[in-house]
């Protein structure tokens, strides 16, 4: 369905207001797949990269850094 079937639906007399409901949440959720479906590679090879990390990319920055040693009290 595209919206100018939609709009024929909405201006004839003869379609209930739950068909021209069900016609709109219908077109809205393919609208909405279509999105989703053009998007998804970009999205998840910037969340996932590209596949190739090295051990590097896995290294802890916490690792890398010296803790730091507590002052000690004089008395």
């Amino acid at each position: 369905m595209d919206t100018n079937e939609l709009i024929g639906m909405m201006s004839n007399d003869e379609t209930s207001s739950s068909e021209v409901h069900d016609a709109i949440k219908t077109l809205l959720y393919q609208k909405g797949a279509e999105v989703v479906d053009r998007i998804t590679p970009s999205v998840a090879a910037g969340v996932f990269g590209s596949g190739e990390e090295s051990e590097a990319d896995f290294e802890s920055p916490v690792d890398a850094v010296e803790p730091e040693q507590e002052p000690q009290d004089e008395e």
